[in-house]
């Protein structure tokens, strides 16, 4: 009977236990809304959140909606991330400005090294400045300078807005090189440096910060501490290429950093490069092999150039190059008489010739050749050394004292630009030696003295002897000064 009673019962229990757990499951419900609607409200008012957000807005290219994001940073009290949230947002505009701008650039201030930096750059965005400093010159547009120049009061904005961030904040870091960039860009490395240095003593693993000390060296042609921070930007990031030439460049300037220079390149070929890329990166490390008198590994270097390039002027002469060091003249002759078929007045082709021919005992046709490139390039050294050996030759004592005469005051000014050259290899802001250095190759090598220009008015752009020789060299005005353009910016407030 008890039996027949609990089985009667036993339904009954079952639905009331099941009802009972499902109104506790909808209780459990209904209250874990307010604690889900807090906790979503808690997430994204953090500020890593919002300033993900803002960055996410930016890359998008909705200034507006980061503008959002940053004043509910600061809503929150997260006043410094507001402060770096508003400073990328005018960071931002300023650079679209920049490249909207017509040439020539807006303002030097922002050298060619510096754009290497930026992350859309590849490694073709930079020339080898230490080598050809002076590439860009001779495609330059002469304009005055007095034009409006894009993107300044932004720059200036961020820079406030970045200079708002106290330097035991834990926003200071980023502000710092942001900061950077604005000074950069407004013509100020100086100051740039001078914020960047303490940054890396305290952080010495600041990928960013190395990035910009590196651009600003070489901006100004230091090569010493240029080289040092190329090398620890390559230890945070081994896997850009982009700081791996410059540095290259700079080691294989002397004997002593050929090895290093070697290794550098080989290890940047093991990196994605683009055939162009990889085509000049194996010409460099040719070249490299070829003045340690490595002619074997240079001609395997050569070799692998790809096959687009490899009918270029410039790596069949390195390849004749090799052929002579192994003395296989023959071939290194045909090639040089090919290219010169070719290209006639190629200055590289016609000194190499040159030189085979008086290797041969053929002074007159070697004379025909070096008359025809001192015609064009009258200050090349190498050209009037080989004249003046080729009229000794021939019996022509005159013609060979008047090219010794010319050699002798070519090597002076080659020895005080090397005697330049090591100070301000190690002092990036010693603007005189730098503007000894332009006015001495403003007559012998033109696009040399453009480029040393530029490193004096990076180095001391308020030197009015270097902003005189500036406009004498360059053609237009320099670029103001950053107080010009704070005083411009301050009034255009002002009057508002």
């Amino acid at each position: 009977m008890n039996s027949s009673r609990f089985k009667a019962i036993h339904p009954i229990a079952k639905s009331i236990f099941s009802r009972l757990a499902l109104a506790g499951m909808i209780a459990s419900l209904v209250l874990a809304i307010p604690a889900t609607v807090m906790g979503y409200r808690f997430y994204t008012s953090r500020s890593a959140y919002l300033t993900n957000k803002g960055a996410e807005a930016l890359a998008r290219g909705e200034p507006i909606e980061a503008k959002q994001f940053a004043d509910r940073l600061w809503k929150k009290g997260y006043e410094s991330a507001a402060h770096v949230m508003r400073g990328k947002i005018f960071l931002a505009q300023a650079k679209a400005r920049l490249e909207n701008a017509p040439l020539p650039f807006p303002y030097e201030g922002v050298q060619r090294a510096s754009q290497m930096v930026l992350s859309g750059a590849g490694l073709n965005a930079y020339p080898p400045v230490l080598r050809v400093p002076g590439w860009l010159a001779p495609v330059q547009i002469q304009w005055p300078f007095s034009r409006q120049i894009s993107g300044v009061d932004d720059l200036i904005d961020a820079l406030g807005e970045f200079a708002q961030v106290m330097e035991d904040d834990p926003w200071a870091a980023e502000a710092t090189v942001l900061a950077s960039e604005c000074l950069v860009r407004l013509g100020d490395s100086r100051s740039a440096e001078q914020v960047l240095i303490p940054l890396v003593r305290r952080q010495p693993d600041n990928l960013e910060a190395h990035r910009w000390l590196s651009a600003i060296y070489v901006d100004v042609n230091a090569e010493i501490p240029a080289a040092a921070h190329l090398r620890e930007w390559i230890r945070l990031d081994r896997q850009d290429p982009r700081p791996y030439r410059l540095f290259c460049l700079i080691m294989r300037d002397t004997e002593e950093g050929y090895p290093e220079a070697i290794e550098g390149y080989r290890k940047l070929l093991q990196l994605d490069l683009k055939p162009g890329e990889r085509a000049t990166v194996l010409k460099d490390l040719a070249e490299t092999q070829i003045a340690v008198a490595d002619y074997p590994h240079a001609l395997e270097t050569l070799a692998e150039v790809p096959g687009v390039f490899q009918n270029r002027p410039s790596i069949r002469l390195l390849r004749a190059e090799c052929l002579q060091g192994l003395s296989n003249n023959n071939e290194a002759r045909r090639i040089a008489d090919e290219i010169l078929k070719e290209n006639p007045n190629l200055a590289s082709a016609l000194l190499f010739r040159a030189k085979i021919y008086l290797q041969e005992n053929q002074p007159h046709s070697a004379i025909a050749l070096l008359e025809k490139l001192v015609a064009r390039h009258p200050n090349h050294g190498q050209a009037r050394q080989s004249l003046m050996i080729a009229y000794r030759t021939v019996g022509d004592d005159r013609r060979a004292a008047e090219q010794k005469q010319i050699v002798d005051l070519l090597q002076g000014s080659r020895t005080r630009l090397m005697e330049l050259q090591s100070v301000t290899a190690k002092n990036p802001w010693n603007g005189p030696a730098r503007l000894e250095a332009a006015l001495l190759n403003s007559g012998i090598n033109y696009s040399e003295a453009l480029a040393w220009i530029r490193f004096a008015l990076a180095s001391s752009p308020e030197d009015p002897r270097i902003r005189k020789a500036w406009v004498q060299l360059v053609g237009y005005q320099p670029p103001p000064l950053l107080r010009d353009f704070q005083r411009r910016h301050q009034r255009k407030a002002d009057n508002q």
